[in-house]
């Protein structure tokens, strides 16, 4: 397995059709596809891809975020998409070593969908929040 990291202008038109979806499907929508592909060619996101699959079924986006109060450095994982079930338990390790070496203190990421944050607990996720939200 290799998890290795692709320019966005190589990779957009294989993994741009799953982006879709997963921000079709996102309970918040706090950004848009766009925001995406600029911060991937201006370096201020990644994308990594599991080499181990065909361009565009394994892939992740993401980026280092900066707490302006504390100076805590956390990788957060953007989005993430992947046709084999068994693929976040293989990157888990690359992904904690990345963020390691980016010289980040954590691992982040945000989910709606309740069988992910079950695998998050059971692999050391431990600060579990929740954002309430009631439409009026």
């Amino acid at each position: 397995m290799a998890i290795e990291t692709v320019r966005a202008r190589d990779c957009w038109d294989f993994i741009s059709p799953q982006i879709d979806v997963i921000i079709e499907n996102l309970p918040w929508k706090d950004f848009r596809k766009e925001d995406l592909y600029a911060a991937c060619t201006n370096g201020s996101a990644a994308i990594f891809i599991d080499t181990d699959f065909p361009l565009g079924e394994s892939f992740s986006i993401a980026r280092i975020d900066e707490n302006d109060f504390t100076g805590e450095k956390v990788l957060f994982l953007w989005i993430a998409h992947s046709s084999a079930e068994e693929t976040a338990g293989r990157v888990n390790k690359v992904v904690e070593d990345i963020a390691r070496n980016s010289g980040c203190t954590a691992v982040e990421f945000i989910t709606g969908i309740p069988e992910i944050v079950e695998y998050g607990k059971a692999n050391g996720f431990d600060k579990i929040l929740y954002r309430c939200r009631k439409e009026v």
